[in-house]
C-alpha cells in the first residue's frame, strides 16, 4: 500500500523570524516555491495519497500559485490543509481560501499579547493577525461557509504556557472552535544560545504547575 498523506512544502520562505524555527538562524537550501505543474507531477506519483499538507518551514501564503494548487487538489478529490501565520490573510486571501474549498486553515499564533508574540515570533504583528482572523471568520459567517475549518495553534513553551487559558478565550471570541497545544521540537548549538533549547521545552521537563 502507498502513503495516504503527502506533505508538499509550497515554499521555504517566511516573513517572520520565530525563535522556535531553524530558518531564523540560517538556511540549508536556496529560496524556492512549488508550482502547480510540479504539484501535479508529484501527486501523480502517489495515487494512494488522499490527504495533502501544504506546509513545511515556510509561510504558504507567500506562494502566488497556492490558489491554483488548492483548486487542483480539491478537483482531484484530496483533503487539503496547511499551517499559516495569518499575517498575510488579507481580504483577497480570505475570499480565495473560501472559494478554493480548502478544508483546513491552521493558524500558528503562539501568544496572547502583542509583547509575547513579538518575543516569540520576532515581529510586532499580533494585532494585525487578530484583525485578519476576525474579518475571515466574519466573511465565512456571511457566506455561510463551513470551510475552511479554522484552528489556533500554540507551541508549548515554558515562557508562554501560562497564556493557554487566554489563548482559549481569544479563540472563543473569534468564533474559532479548535485549539491545539503542540510540543516544541528543540535543538542545541553550543555556540548560539538563541536557538531553541531543552530549558524552553516541556518535554521531559514538565513541572507540577504546568501539568
Amino acid at each position: 500500500l502507498g502513503p495516504t498523506c503527502l506533505y508538499l512544502e509550497v515554499t521555504n520562505e517566511c516573513n517572520l523570524t520565530c525563535k522556535t524555527c531553524p530558518l531564523t538562524y540560517g538556511r540549508v537550501e536556496s529560496p524556492a516555491v512549488l508550482t502547480v505543474d510540479k504539484v501535479r507531477y508529484l501527486v501523480a506519483q502517489f495515487p494512494s495519497a488522499t490527504r495533502m499538507v501544504l506546509h513545511g518551514i515556510g509561510e504558504p501564503l507567500l506562494n502566488k500559485e497556492l490558489p491554483q494548487i488548492i483548486s487542483y487538489l480539491k478537483a482531484e478529490g484530496k483533503y487539503v490543509l496547511f499551517n499559516s501565520n495569518a499575517t498575510l490573510l488579507n481580504a483577497r486571501w480570505q475570499q480565495v481560501l473560501v472559494d478554493s474549498q480548502l478544508d483546513e486553515y491552521r493558524v500558528s499564533l503562539d501568544a496572547t499579547t502583542p509583547e509575547s508574540y513579538a518575543e516569540v515570533r520576532g515581529k510586532p504583528m499580533f494585532s494585525l493577525i487578530l484583525n485578519n482572523l476576525e474579518a475571515f471568520m466574519t466573511l465565512k459567517k456571511h457566506l455561510g461557509a463551513a470551510h475552511p475549518r479554522v484552528s489556533l495553534w500554540l507551541t508549548g513553551l515554558r515562557a508562554t504556557l501560562a497564556e493557554l487559558p487566554d489563548f482559549l478565550r481569544i479563540a472563543h471570541r473569534l468564533g474559532i472552535e479548535e485549539v491545539y497545544l503542540q510540543r516544541l521540537v528543540y535543538w542545541h548549538d553550543e555556540n548560539d544560545e538563541k536557538l531553541a533549547t531543552s530549558d524552553q521545552s516541556l518535554f521531559q521537563n514538565l513541572r507540577s504547575e504546568e501539568e
